[in-house]
This record gives C-alpha cells, structure tokens and sequence, in this order.
C-alpha cells in the first residue's frame, strides 16, 4: 500500500492505494505531493480480486465496484472535499487560475461555464498555470492554487488536446473526461500570486467575444456563490470575498471558440498583469468595457441568440378546493417536478382538499412546455405563466391566482416532512379566522439540525440570521412567536394576505418585512413546529436568473421606508460589506425614492 499527501495551504490530504494504481495518483497531484508528520484527511483505495476498485474518504459510505478508469475523478472529487472540509484559516474559491509575471488570473464561475477549457488555452498561450478547480485566498489579494491535472470534459477535450503544447502530453482517460498534465506549473514558492484580474467566463458555442467589466459589488456576489468553505468561517468569508473583489477588476467573458481570444484576450490580461498599472489603474482601464461600452468581435460561426419559446396558454381553472400550494419557478423543471411529486406521494391524505398552482417566471424559456405537460399527469395542477417582472415579488401573483380558503407558499424546491400538511389543515379547522402568518422550522441536509427562525441582525448582505428556539425540537410543541424566518415555506389565510410592496424586484428584503406588516395587521407570526421541511440551497451548475445586489439594497430600502423603519443599519451594513461600490448603489435607490 502506497501513501500519498496532497497538500493546499495548511490542509493535507493522505491517500492510501495500492500500487497498481499509486502513479495515476502521482501523475493527478504531482506538483501538491508534500511528506509531512500531519493529520488531515485520509482516502483509502482498495483493490478487489476481480480487478476492481473501492475508495473510502474520511467517515462517508465506502464508494465500491470502481474501475480503474473510474478512480481518478473519484479521488478528484473526494481530495477536493478534504482539502476544504476543515479549512477554516482561508477561503476556498470553486475556481481556477493563471499566472503572469509574478500575477494572477482568477478564473471563476459554476461548472460548465468553460473555466478549464479557457484555462487550458491560457496555458498554451504562455501563462504558467495555478489550478483549474480550487483557489485559496490570502491575504493582500494573493491566491494559492492547487496544480492539479487539468480536467477535459467531452466537447472540449478534442480542441484542447489540438493545441501544440498539448501534442504527446502525459494524459490518463477517466471515463469520458481526460486528465492532462500542463508543462509550464511555477515553482511551489511561486505558487502564490497577487491578483490583478478576476474573470467570469461563459463558453457558448458560436458565440461572439465578448467581454463587460462588472463591478467589485458583481464580482463579489458572483464570487460568494463559488464559496466551497463558508460554513467554516464566522462570517462565511464575506467579509474575505468583499475585500478581495475591491482589489482586483473583474470581468465577465463570453466566447464561442479558441480562435476569438487570441490577440485579444490573452493580450488585455498581459497588458493588465505587466506590472506597469496599479490597482487602481486597472480599475479605470476597464471602466472602458463598462456594460453598453463593451469590446465585441464578430463569431466565428453563426451566432445564435437566446432562444426563446412559444409561451404556454395558462391551464383552466378547476374546482376551488380547501388548501392552494403555490410555488413560483424560473427555469427549474426538475425542482418542481420533485416538489410536486413528493408532496403528491407523501402527502396523500390531503390531496382530495389541496390544489397545486405553478407560476412559470420564465414561459417563454426552455421549460416552459414541460412544466404546461404536467397538467396531463397530475390532478388538481395549474400552470400559469407569469413574466411582468421577477423575483420576490412574483409571489403575490400567486396569491392573486390561488382559489384555496388558506394558501401554503413555498419555493420550487422544497420537500416538506410527511404528515405536516394534514397537521396544518388541523390547525386550520381549528382558527379558521387566523390573521397569522405560519412556519416551521427548516431541516438541514443531515436531517437531525432544525432552524426555527431567523435572528433579526445583518450579516452576509442579508437581515436575518438562522436561529433555534429550543421549543421548536419538540414535533408536538406548542406554536409559539418568532421575530421572522426564511421564506422557503409559509402559509396564511389567502384573504388577508399584505403582499410585498409591488416596486420589489429580484431577490432580496423579503424576510422580516413581511413579518412585520402581518404583525402591524393584528397578527402574529408563528412557528409550527410540525411544519417542518427541507430547502436545496446548492446549484453546481448555477442560477438561470441574475442575482443583484443593487436589487437587493433597493428591496430593503423600499421596505423599511413602507415601514417607516430608518434605513440607516442597511446602508452602513453594505458600506462596510461592499465598501465604495455600495455608495453609487445607495445613492441611485436614495434618488429614486425621493423622486417617487
């Protein structure tokens, strides 16, 4: 049995294996291999009698009938998880990098977005390569890159592999990727890099280039969705993520070949990355690509804009029934579908009085028509497209089309605990003329952990904190009060429904606002510790909408001024988050409010 450390930052990782298959790991993690006296991590790779391959990372379920081609994504994914699992000195970023002349590119986005392939084109251009999967920050705007073997996806791994630097490179084929050993890794005591420019690639195949300077506000939202480590950090590396996305430009790319960037991209970043520009030199100079001055340059094939689709005429009305579950979408058919048949599976002693409302963000987007089909399949279902605006405020729409006497809202990728709706009815049948907004407490991924409520405090961009109310782990406890909680799940009589202020778009304000105009009603805001349910918080490949802080702030704003609550915490709260890129924001929402 072979031992081998992969080391990033202060984390290792051992992997034990047997010695059939020691070089393929050797060859994955070359320039990250240390022998140190550390604890960390371990993977353990067992070898079968009949050739095949088991693997056991830390404490989770044994992994088993692996061929030999199958191990290297597996030992990928399973060293990515401990090198991060326990980091808490540093923040762990899903994204690559590259470097010149002593700096670096960070190279960030969701999986799919072309980072390895731009990544592997940079290395062929010239620039020594950092990571292509995990980038540590440091302080003064250093990254640390693990040098792993770049990973090819189908598509991509052809084109790549035609560059000349790649000809009779060392590879190993894992299933449909190919793992690729770059030549040009700097010296470990190189290996960490200033940061000079973050880029936000999009590959789109017949696409033109394209490349829109964006805010360090942008770039920092962007970043946080790209966090692999913040449940580690006090303040989920916010604060780490803010202040890195101030010091370096950022960038969004698209492009649709090889052929576009070169002469054009590898040059802005060499411009960028020379040493002659500070910080703020570099800022200003791609002020230029500001979005509505951005560089252009025709595509290499026939470009193709999004496409959109027929829109979907709303299913009729049926009977009215007791009980209306509404949930919005924009582009999440699988979040719906698995909501929706889960509440129809595990819930079956209420579906005779419960109806389901659909409300299509998106209709005329590429799932428009399979979310209209389920109205085939499944009873008491109604699709209604809606796109007069998104975001939070969508749900009020879905107030407007409930028929039920009480209406259950709840975000289009939810699952919510057996026997907890037919509890609700109860509760129900009981106050048929309740004022109160109802809740429940959310449940974890490990299903054990609750969250009863939010804690009314700023902290990460947001106003609310999740909290547990001992109360609320007793299944058969008492309603009691709670200051506001997450709207992934609530319920309330359809009649006395306060709305959101309709001037909210995107994401954001929600919580707590809505909270308090039920109180200001004469109700309360209750947590049902029966009601309990599950959110999906991850999306590897992420969203299909844009997430702003600018419509977030100006959410707030409005809402606290609705309320005649002073606005003072939500603008140092993003002043100190954000730092000068929050004041442009302030000041845009101050002037539009005060010219309403």
């Amino acid at each position: 049995m072979k031992r081998l450390q992969v080391c990033l930052h202060d984390q290792v990782v051992e992997v034990g294996c047997p010695s059939s298959v020691a070089e393929d790991i050797a060859f994955l993690y070359r320039d990250s291999l240390v022998t140190r006296d550390a604890q960390g991590s371990s993977i353990l790779i067992e070898e079968a009698p009949e050739g095949c391959f088991s693997l056991v990372a830390d404490d989770r379920p044994a992994v088993r009938d692996l061929t030999r081609g199958d191990l290297p994504t597996f030992v990928m994914d399973a060293v990515v998880r401990g090198l991060v699992k326990d980091l808490t000195t540093a923040v762990a970023l899903h994204a690559g990098a590259v470097a010149h002349n002593g700096k670096a590119v960070l190279i960030a986005g969701p999986t799919g977005a072309g980072k390895s392939s731009l990544i592997a084109w940079l290395i062929a251009s010239g620039f020594s390569y950092l990571s292509d999967e995990v980038a540590i920050l440091l302080e003064h705007s250093a990254i640390l890159g693990l040098p792993r073997a770049l990973v090819l996806k189908p598509g991509s791994a052809e084109e790549v592999l035609a560059l000349p630097t790649y000809h009779a490179a060392p590879l190993v084929r894992a299933g449909e990727h190919i793992m690729v050993r770059p030549r040009s890794v700097p010296r470990r005591d190189a290996n960490s890099c200033s940061c000079a420019l973050i880029v936000f690639p999009q590959f789109e195949s017949g696409a033109g280039l394209r490349i829109e300077s964006i805010t360090a506000a942008q770039a920092a939202f962007r970043l946080v969705g790209t966090n692999l480590n913040a449940r580690n950090l006090p303040d989920g590396g916010f604060r780490a993520i803010t202040g890195f996305a101030r010091q370096a430009p950022a960038v969004t790319l698209r492009y649709g070949s090889f052929d576009q960037l070169h002469g054009t991209v590898d040059v802005l970043m060499r411009f960028l990355l020379d040493g002659s520009l500070d910080a703020a030199a570099r800022l200003r100079f791609l002020s230029l690509f500001a979005a509505g001055a951005t560089v252009e340059a025709p595509p290499t094939a026939a470009a193709t804009t999004p496409k959109t689709y027929a829109i979907p005429a709303p299913t009729p009305r049926g009977a009215p029934r007791k009980l209306t579950v509404g949930m919005a979408t924009y582009d999440d058919y699988d979040g719906v579908y698995f909501s929706l048949q889960a509440l129809r599976l595990y819930h079956p002693e209420v579906l005779d009085e419960t109806n389901f409302l659909v409300v299509d963000n998106h209709p005329d987007g590429p799932c428009a028509e399979a979310l209209k089909a389920l109205e085939a399949s499944t009873p008491h279902y109604r699709y209604v497209p809606f796109n007069a605006h998104s975001g939070t405020a969508v749900r009020n729409f879905i107030f407007s089309e409930a028929d039920g006497e009480f209406v259950l809202c709840m975000d289009c990728h939810v699952f919510i605990v057996p026997g907890a709706l037919k509890r609700l009815m109860d509760f129900f049948a009981t106050q048929p003329e309740t004022h109160d907004l109802l809740q429940g407490p959310l449940v974890h991924d490990d299903l054990a952990t609750i969250a009863t409520h939010f804690r009314p405090e700023w902290r990460q961009g947001m106003y609310g904190c999740w909290d547990t109310d001992e109360r609320g782990k007793d299944l058969d406890g008492a309603p009691f009060d709670i200051p506001m909680q997450g709207l992934g799940v609530f319920s309330c009589r359809r009649s006395i429904w306060p709305g959101f202020n309709p001037r909210f778009r995107g994401f954001g304000g929600e919580e707590g606002y809505i909270h308090e105009k039920f109180r200001r009603r004469g109700g309360r805001t209750l947590c049902l510790p029966f009601l309990r349910w599950m959110h999906r918080f991850n999306r590897p490949a992420g969203v299909p909408y844009t997430n702003r802080w600018e419509d977030r702030i100006r959410n707030y704003m409005i809402g606290f001024r609705e309320l005649g609550l002073p606005v003072t915490e939500i603008e140092s709260h993003y002043r100190e988050l954000l730092g000068d890129a929050a004041e442009a924001i302030i000041g845009q929402v101050r002037q539009e409010l005060d010219g309403a």
